[in-house]
């Protein structure tokens, strides 16, 4: 086993990993695209219910997409959420579709919750975000989206 040194940080503690690819400067969606009508799915599919196909090819879907639509989830929600240890904890958060340049949309949770910072169409960037403490005392992280800034794909 190699041990980490200070050149080659370490990887953060992923909720879902297999959703999230960690090997660029940024983080991306990784799913699957079906090779015979080109659908894209998020999470990864094993058939497509485009044309029925079962040839999927693991897809890198992006960092980057606008906002298509959002909420707030204002309440804690039932089991089998594991992010918060009690209701007295819980924060608010945004949750909404993200438009993927393929035209996939993804459900995800905004780094934002209030309505006045959020509007349809303004473009979005993927982020990771502490989503729940394992002991002792390590995050976990979950992927988000935040409004993007305009070195990631134009005026937020």
């Amino acid at each position: 086993m190699t041990k980490p040194t200070m050149n080659a940080p370490l990887k953060p503690a992923l909720a879902a990993a297999h959703l999230l690819n960690l090997q660029g400067e940024r983080p991306t969606l990784m799913g699957s695209r079906c090779t015979a009508c080109g659908e894209h799915y998020f999470p990864a599919a094993r058939g497509c219910t485009r044309c029925g196909s079962t040839d999927l090819a693991p897809a890198d879907l992006g960092s980057e997409g606008r906002l298509w639509s959002w909420t707030v989830q204002s309440f804690c929600p039932k089991p089998p959420y594991n992010g918060v240890d009690d209701e007295l904890a819980f924060q608010p958060y945004g949750v909404g579709y993200i438009e993927m340049a393929s035209g996939l949309k993804v459900e995800s949770r905004l780094t934002l919750s209030d309505p006045d910072q959020l509007r349809i169409g303004m473009p979005m960037a993927l982020t990771l975000e502490p989503y729940r403490q394992v002991p002792p005392d390590r995050a976990v992280f979950t992927f988000a989206f935040r409004p993007a800034t305009p070195a990631q794909g134009g005026q937020p």
